[in-house]
């Protein structure tokens, strides 16, 4: 069964939204740990997950699958992001 159109939408423009926000990340210092940062995205794709959760359309079980697919596009989005970040810590 596929998303339904709209739920697919919605999970586009998260994403785009979360790459905006992952793009417009600076590493400075004083840097965080590793671990932190991994709790800083961990919160961030909670906190689209929320907010985009209220628009997805559908029966429940429709919009928990659209759920689950959003969590695992933001969490594949976020890889590259914490690699940048491990490599930005390696080179301190």
């Amino acid at each position: 069964m596929a998303l339904l159109q709209s739920n697919q939408e919605v999970i586009c423009s998260a994403l785009k939204e979360f790459s905006k926000l992952l793009d417009q990340q600076v590493f400075t210092e004083p840097k965080i740990a590793e671990r932190d940062m991994i709790t800083v995205v961990d919160d961030w794709i909670g906190f689209y997950l929320s907010y985009f959760s209220k628009k997805m359309t559908g029966d429940q079980q429709e919009q928990g699958k659209a759920l689950k697919k959003l969590r695992e596009e933001l969490q594949k989005s976020a890889n590259p992001f914490l690699d940048k970040y491990r490599a930005f810590l390696k080179s301190l």
